[in-house]
C-alpha cells in the first residue's frame, strides 16, 4: 500500500490540538485550499430565482409600508 492511499484520520480532539499548536502561518496553509464554483442544476436554480423574486417583492412591501407611514 503506497502512502498516498493511506488516509490519515484522527479524532476530533487530537485535530483541534494539532491545529492550536500551529504558528499563524502554518495554520492560513493548513486551512487554505481551492473550492471550485459549483454547477446549480433546474431546482436549485429556481430555488434561488424564487427567493431573488420574494426578496425584491418584501422590499417593495417594506418600502410601501414605510411611505404610507409617513404620510
Amino acid at each position: 500500500m503506497k502512502k498516498e492511499d493511506k488516509e490519515i484520520t484522527c479524532p476530533s480532539s487530537d485535530e483541534s490540538w494539532v491545529l492550536s499548536s500551529l504558528e499563524h502561518d502554518q495554520l492560513v496553509r493548513a486551512k487554505k485550499h481551492f473550492i471550485p464554483r459549483r454547477r446549480l442544476k433546474g431546482p436549485e436554480l429556481a430555488v434561488l430565482w424564487g427567493l431573488r423574486i420574494y426578496l425584491l417583492f418584501m422590499m417593495a412591501v417594506v418600502f410601501y409600508q414605510v411611505w404610507t407611514a409617513a404620510r
